[in-house]
């Protein structure tokens, strides 16, 4: 079961990041855009009505245009994705799942944010890794090298 994806622009903490990033990893780094990424799982198609209500649920009410189901980040530069681990769901999930089911959207069976990071110029692995240390929590969260396709977790104890 693959999975949906919707995207809002977060808020603006790019000059706070920009300045911490420019002074632990690289006095290069021009610029930083956020965004959160909504991953949703759903057990079966949802309907056009039922989808509009999950857009309504995941959008700014007053900032529509501020929401997509295509990423905000483009251009020539690095990509960096960081969100829950796979091993349990979060109680922001469950919360979520919650409403949806409440709004009459119970297909969904997990959602999950995660929040994506696009820095200019691109980074080299070890300047992505500095700046993975400042933004995630190594213990609740991971680096997606790749947009998530299930929630399925393969780790091996």
């Amino acid at each position: 079961m693959s999975l949906k994806h919707f995207f809002r622009t977060s808020p603006p903490q790019q000059h706070t990041l920009l300045q911490l990033s420019q002074q632990h990893v690289s006095a290069h780094i021009q610029n930083i855009e956020t965004e959160y990424c909504f991953n949703v799982q759903a057990d079966s198609p949802l309907s056009a009505d039922q989808q509009n209500r999950l857009i309504y649920l995941l959008s700014e009410t007053f900032e529509a245009d501020q929401f997509a189901q295509q990423s905000f980040l483009t251009g020539p530069g690095t990509i960096i994705e960081v969100g829950p681990r796979m091993n349990f769901s979060t109680a922001w999930s469950t919360n979520a799942t919650a409403i949806c089911h409440a709004c009459g959207i119970t297909q969904i069976s997990r959602i999950e944010r995660s929040r994506r990071y696009f820095i200019e110029p691109a980074l080299s692995l070890d300047q992505q890794n500095i700046f993975l240390t400042h933004v995630h929590d190594r213990m609740t969260e991971c680096l997606y090298p790749h947009p998530l396709t299930s929630f399925d977790y393969y780790s091996k104890p």
